[in-house]
């Protein structure tokens, strides 16, 4: 902060008219202003008080300094009160022009004009250069334990001090939800705590786009995705459920050391999934007339959903689920059963969802088929439940049969596909 600018003659004169005497007796009064404190003011001016006092009897002239003293001494006072003025270097102005030719190299807090780009450009940390309006950096930490490469898919792991996010080498193999990746590291980002910048959308040069590291051949124009196998890495192979499908970036330059892609994560809305079936011994109502739930004994595929306690399938996100039933009955004798399978949900009856069959032949095989909807919260859980007028009826599997090229697969009891349709 800046000393208060002194006053002119103009504005001394002003306060005590055109007397030349008052006039320099003020300037020798602003020159010493500066290294004098308001106590020194306040004892000085109590001594030329004292002092025109003495002098009552002087003449009309004294009287006149008397009176200058006192708007000097009144000055004083309001220059001691008056807040300090601070020097902005600021500039008022309707536009700044920038030099597109001008030579220049990169700095922290430089602006600066982008030929190639034509974008204005800013130096920040690290070496990085925000080219404005093309690019789009997030604050990100690092607390992995060891340095975050450029050119690394990250993911969030929670928030570190200060409320910057935490991230860590993405892995794409389902293990994580996807809405969890964030981008691209710009720059290498030592552990540490240290904070520097993630891209979300943009360029970023001078990283390996060969392939290479990861048994690839990489071409201009490949789409790259998060790397399901290794944690941080691209790949140019779309992976495939149950891994995560995560477009991040496409290649615009290919070279060891020198080239460069365009960052743009595209995360859709994660949809979970699963089938599961029973394979096992068959199964007939011990009594009849009995309800009893139907136990899975195998996932074959599952993302967010999964067998709890043998008969329950158990969620982990709330959506809207289609639920598509496959199941093969036998009758064990020549009369008329009639079979019924209907779903509970967190253990009481779902309207509505009961499908009745009679099956009589006795030995033959009966398959029945049921569709679904059910709205569901996180950790609900959906039961198959069943029973029939006779125990001579069951759910059965048939054991995979045949000779190659004329060979079969094993035909299980019940297959039950539960798709998220909505989230």
């Amino acid at each position: 902060m800046a000393d208060p600018t002194p006053l002119n003659r103009n504005q001394i004169a002003r306060f005590v008219g055109n007397d030349p005497d008052a006039i320099r007796a003020i300037e020798r009064l602003f020159q010493v202003a500066g290294q004098l404190t308001p106590a020194d003011i306040a004892t000085l001016t109590q001594l030329i008080l004292d002092n025109s006092y003495a002098v009552g009897a002087a003449d009309n002239k004294a009287e006149v300094a008397q009176a200058d003293a006192t708007d000097a001494k009144r000055l004083a006072d309001l220059l001691a009160m008056a807040p300090i003025r601070e020097t902005h270097n600021s500039i008022a102005t309707d536009y700044i022009d920038l030099n597109p030719n001008a030579p220049h190299f990169h700095q922290k807090a430089r602006l600066s004009w982008h030929q190639t780009e034509q974008t204005a450009e800013i130096g920040m940390e690290y070496g990085v250069t925000q080219q404005i309006g093309l690019e789009y950096y997030a604050r990100v930490e690092n607390a992995t334990g060891v340095t975050i490469p450029k050119g690394s898919v990250v993911g969030l792991a929670g928030v570190g001090p200060g409320n910057v996010l935490s991230v860590t080498p993405y892995l794409a193999d389902g293990s994580s939800p996807r809405s969890e990746e964030l981008g691209v590291m710009a720059h290498d980002l030592p552990n540490a705590g240290e904070i520097g910048y993630c891209s979300v959308w943009g360029h970023i040069e001078g990283i390996n786009t060969t392939g290479t590291p990861v048994g690839e051949t990489w071409n201009v124009g490949d789409i790259l995705y998060a790397n399901p196998s290794t944690a941080g890495a691209f790949t140019n192979v779309k992976p495939t459920a149950p891994e995560n499908v995560i477009p991040v970036a496409a290649v615009l330059a290919v070279d060891a050391t020198d080239g460069a892609i365009f960052v743009r994560p595209t995360i859709e809305q994660q949809k979970y999934y699963g089938e599961f079936t029973k394979t096992g011994v068959s199964t007939s109502p011990a009594v009849a007339n009995t309800s009893y739930a139907v136990s899975w004994d195998n996932t074959e595929i599952a993302n967010g959903i999964s067998i709890v306690s043998g008969s329950q399938l158990t969620f982990v996100q709330s959506g809207l689920y289609q639920f598509d039933l496959t199941l093969q009955l036998q009758s064990n004798s020549g009369v008329d059963k009639n079979v019924i399978f209907w779903f509970k949900k967190n253990g009481t009856n779902i309207a509505n969802t009961a499908r009745i069959i009679t099956v009589s032949v006795n030995t033959a095989y009966t398959p029945i088929s049921l569709a679904e909807f059910f709205s569901l919260d996180a950790g609900d859980y959906i039961e198959l439940w069943w029973q029939a007028d006779s125990t001579n009826v069951a759910l059965v599997t048939v054991a995979a049969g045949g000779t190659a090229p004329n060979n079969y697969p094993a035909s299980p009891a019940a297959i039950i596909a539960v798709t998220q349709v909505q989230q």
